[in-house]
């Protein structure tokens, strides 16, 4: 599959909506309450809109889309620098029909790379307890740091983070799905 990596724009608000969406209806519904899963893809997109325009993402942080050979965003990631001068990956989404060939793979080592280019090779993710994907970054080289509280829609959870203590083990991986 031909995928092309490009930085998000206003423009994929709705694109980011339902990548989003999709892949927590997908991942969570029958685990987590439906209080939780509520959010529809025209808040979401409003909200991204709104982010966007008014508030931007910080100097240290960017965002990244995975599109098709068609022009789908089928995936993103949100990756940043921490305050303690740390990596980190703040969001990743795959739309469902296109989870498991290797686009969040590529989309984790994106950002590693980016980050890498900085000069920061530790890197962490806060993934929810019940995610049944969260074994995903353990295949790609993380380890379980910690757990801590996460409130989900006033839905008290338990959300993991883990470490990536040398992110070389991801810049070493091909870069193509």
């Amino acid at each position: 599959m031909d995928i092309r990596l490009r930085p998000v724009t206003v423009e994929d608000a709705e694109a980011l909506a339902h990548v989003l969406v999709s892949a927590q209806e997908s991942a969570f519904r029958g685990i987590v309450p439906d209080q939780c899963l509520m959010f529809t893809e025209a808040e979401s997109a409003a909200n991204w809109r709104r982010f966007f325009t008014q508030e931007g993402l910080p100097a240290s942080d960017f965002m990244i889309v995975s599109e098709s050979s068609l022009g789908e965003v089928i995936g993103y990631t949100w990756g940043g620098v921490n305050e303690d001068g740390s990596g980190e990956v703040r969001q990743l989404s795959v739309l469902p029909d296109y989870q498991g060939r290797g686009i969040g793979r590529q989309l984790v080592c994106h950002v590693a790379q980016r980050l890498a280019d900085r000069g920061i090779h530790r890197m962490t993710v806060n993934v929810m307890r019940v995610n049944p994907n969260r074994a995903f970054y353990e295949r790609l080289g993380a380890t379980f740091l910690s757990e801590h509280p996460y409130d989900w829609d006033g839905v008290p959870f338990s959300e993991c983070t883990y470490l990536w203590a040398d992110t070389h083990i991801l810049l070493d991986r091909p870069a193509s799905p």
